[in-house]
């Protein structure tokens, strides 16, 4: 009998691929990854790692459905910031779970995101598209999990403008944490504790999982790439939410509210750091990434 098959959704991305690659490594799973160009180059190095490669789009339920067909599990990712529609997003979220009941998966994991505004009263269009999508799974039937990537380590070399090379060389980051540290994590550190909720999806079914490896003030994250690399990062650490969203840069409003609600409680009660190790008992440090990331400063 043949391995049970797990399709990932955004294979060729950084969610996405990291699942793929995971699961293929932790080995006991068939895994076809989904893109809307198999040809591209990235298709085409998950190919030589021995992924299935199909092509589908989620504006497009058909093709969805027959990307899933004879899946046991599904990994499912949207991706807001290439749409800027929150509506839009909603529905591909939408039609992909329901995609998945209509073929019979046994165990979905969605790429969610905490509701902001139900939560808090802020609007931020790109965490609320995706909560939608979470509180609709529960009336579909759909055996899932639903998994909460925090802020990524990837952001700080050079990431939606939250750092900004200053005069002198050095770089100031301006992420408005007034009263909070912040919740991050290497995006390729999520992988690992994908395959793992797949591997034990009976612990795992109809619950929510919010990712997190460090919790730590900005200034920390700063001076850990002061300390290894040849770069001088400083945090702009009187920079209020007002201030981030008077920069007048597209989304600068949205953003700045979704810091503000990263340093609510509601907020925090979302994350756990302990189940995170357990999931990925190699999940690395902020400062362990940087050690072994260095190039990516380097190179701003």
């Amino acid at each position: 009998m043949s391995n049970p098959l797990i399709t990932v959704f955004g294979a060729t991305g950084e969610q996405g691929g990291s699942v793929a690659r995971s699961l293929l490594q932790k080995g006991g799973w068939r895994v076809r990854g989904v893109t809307r160009n198999p040809d591209s180059d990235k298709a085409k190095a998950l190919k030589a790692l021995g992924i299935e490669v199909v092509k589908a789009s989620l504006d497009d339920k058909a093709s969805v459905k027959e990307a899933v067909r004879g899946s046991h599990g599904v990994f499912l990712v949207t991706n807001f910031w290439e749409l800027l529609d929150a509506a839009r997003e909603t529905k591909q979220g939408k039609d992909a779970a329901d995609a998945c009941v209509e073929e019979g998966v046994k165990h979905l994991i969605y790429s969610g995101l905490s509701p902001a505004k139900k939560l808090s009263g802020l609007s931020v269009p790109h965490l609320d598209a995706k909560a939608e999508v979470e509180d609709y799974l529960p009336t579909i039937g759909i055996p899932y999990t639903s998994v909460r990537y925090p802020f990524y380590y990837e952001n700080l070399a050079g990431g939606f403008g939250l750092t900004q090379k200053q005069e002198d060389g050095s770089f100031l980051i301006v992420i408005p944490m007034e009263t909070h540290p912040l919740y991050a994590m290497s995006v390729a550190d999520g992988g690992p504790a994908v395959a793992e909720i797949f591997k034990n999806r009976d612990e795992y079914i109809g619950k929510l999982v919010g990712l997190a490896a460090d919790y730590k003030p900005v200034g920390h994250y700063a001076a850990m790439i002061t300390k290894h690399t040849t770069k001088t990062f400083k945090h702009a650490d009187k920079l209020t939410s007002e201030e981030f969203a008077a920069f007048g840069f597209p989304a600068a409003d949205e953003i700045a509210n979704m810091f503000r609600y990263f340093q609510t409680d509601h907020f925090h009660r979302l994350k756990d750091v302990a189940l995170t190790k357990k999931l990925n008992p190699c999940v690395q440090s902020f400062e362990d990434w940087v050690k072994a990331n260095k190039e990516r400063f380097e190179s701003m």
